[in-house]
């Protein structure tokens, strides 16, 4: 598959996250979505990990950054994003993430971060088109070098600060994309503030404008544009996709919070009928087949294999299930740390038992309740699942 094939492949793709979109959060995605419908983009990882640190030689640093299970067989649907100021270390990053088996690698131009700024990488980039693009052509030289089988691309806002103008992105875009390397660029719809607003506050503080990504995207037909911010409904991603100029539309904090709003999408935008969607009880035994594996092969924390799972149980069955994996977390760190450690399996197994037992009780004080005040019991423990 040529680079140009593999990025129009996918028209739906899982935003990169910090502290979200690690491996185990991936690994979770694909099961829940099996399909290899959406491109899932890992949280950023600086380009001094690569080129520096020499990172991907070591086998366990590896496992808790880049998403090594899916790269066995779904390499392309996996985007590794890089933050860096330097071209040669962008260079050095791209070489040893292909000799990994990465296929698609991503410059960050949009966090406003204050300790991304201090590094001049993230959306600082923006203000420098002219560097980035020295960066951007520093990766692309070296995907060719590693056998041509790595696609680059580049995330940025639609503006900075007080400047979301279309001069203003247009020229930006202009200086990544220039000399006829396939880059694809992923547009953030709100402008990055970088000074008054905390990182979280950059999500949903500055204003969304949707029109201004349509609008660049028309200015360089040749470039596919993606666009990312908030498109939180399947009503939302086929209004987007519908519009010509945009070759795809990325999901961030939706996703975070409900992963299975990728089963919808493979339902209402792909066409997978529903009986083909995973059952939740395989999802959750597969992944903690994972999650044991991870555990007990390069020694991933309980706590970092939990995270994946707070947004799969809702409810408030689904609460007290993280309570009680959080209290039985707590209770093995000094195993974990010995060596002497549980399967995470039984960790979790352990607290669906609690929280469903917890559930018992509360739907037989319901239903005693009920009869008391001459109700029906089953409608009073109806009423207690909540």
């Amino acid at each position: 598959m040529t680079i140009r094939a593999m990025q129009q492949r996918f028209r739906t793709s899982v935003a990169p996250m910090l502290d979200v979109t690690d491996p185990c959060f991936l690994r979770l995605l694909r099961l829940i979505s099996p399909f290899g419908k959406h491109q899932l983009w890992t949280e950023m990882m600086h380009a001094n990990m690569f080129s520096r640190g020499q990172q991907h030689h070591d086998r366990i640093k590896v496992a808790y950054h880049v998403p090594v299970r899916e790269l066995r067989d779904f390499a392309d649907g996996i985007v590794v994003q890089l933050g860096a100021s330097q071209a040669d270390d962008a260079y050095a990053a791209v070489h040893a993430l292909a000799s990994l088996g990465v296929q698609h690698v991503n410059l960050n131009c949009g966090c406003p971060s204050r300790s991304v700024q201090m590094g001049a990488f993230g959306a600082t980039l923006m203000k420098t088109p002219d560097k980035t693009a020295q960066i951007v052509h520093a990766m692309t030289r070296a995907a060719k070098e590693a056998g041509g089988g790595v696609a680059v691309s580049v995330k940025c806002r639609i503006g900075i600060d007080e400047d979301e103008s279309l001069g203003f992105l247009e020229r930006f875009v202009s200086a990544v994309t220039d000399g006829g390397a396939a880059v694809d660029v992923v547009v953030h719809a709100r402008r990055a503030w970088l000074a008054g607003l905390s990182p979280k506050e950059n999500r949903t503080a500055p204003p969304l404008n949707h029109t201004r990504v349509y609008e660049v995207a028309a200015k360089f037909p040749h470039v596919r544009v993606a666009l990312n911010g908030g498109i939180d409904s399947v009503e939302a991603v086929a209004r987007h996709l519908e519009t010509p100029a945009i070759s795809s539309v990325m999901m961030g904090r939706k996703i975070r919070e409900d992963p299975w709003f990728l089963a919808l999408l493979d339902h209402h935008i792909y066409g997978v009928p529903e009986c083909e969607i995973p059952e939740r009880a395989h999802v959750l035994g597969q992944y903690l087949a994972f999650a044991d594996d991870m555990h007990s092969d390069v020694g991933v924390r309980y706590s970092v294999l939990a995270r994946p799972l707070y947004a799969f149980f809702s409810g408030r069955k689904g609460r007290a299930m993280r309570a009680h994996m959080n209290r039985l977390i707590g209770q093995t760190k000094g195993q974990e740390a010995s060596g002497y450690a549980v399967p995470f399996s039984q960790i979790v197994r352990e607290a669906e038992a609690a929280a469903q037992a917890e559930y018992v009780e509360r739907q037989a004080r319901a239903g005693v309740m009920g009869t008391k005040d001459g109700g029906q019991p089953e409608a009073a423990a109806a009423a207690a699942q909540g």
